[in-house]
Order: structure tokens, then sequence, then C-alpha cells
């Protein structure tokens, strides 16, 4: 499965590709792989949060 996000890493929107077997999503563009869940709220704090936290 592929879902469109904005990557926390590179900056851009792109394409996820979504390995389910390793609960990862995987960017297009940069190749940083980070933890998935299938709940949407969840993957949103895993991608962003550890980034609010450094800039606080």
């Amino acid at each position: 499965m592929n879902i469109l996000l904005d990557c926390a890493w590179c900056e851009d929107e792109v394409v996820f590709s979504v390995d389910e077997a390793d609960d990862e999503l995987v960017c297009s563009a940069c190749n940083t792989r980070m933890a998935f869940a299938p709940d949407p709220a969840t993957t949103f704090s895993l991608l962003y949060e550890p980034l609010r936290a450094a800039a606080a």
C-alpha cells in the first residue's frame, strides 16, 4: 500500500510505501524508515511527536 505524507526528514510531500509485515513506512525520496501503526492518529504521533519535542 502507498500513501502520500509529508516526510518529517526531507520535508517533502512524498509517497510512502507501507510494509505491513515489518510495521514500517518507507519514504520514497530519502528512504527513511519509520514506525507505522494501522491507526492514523498513532502513525501521526510516531512521525511527528519526536520532532515537536526536539523543537521545544
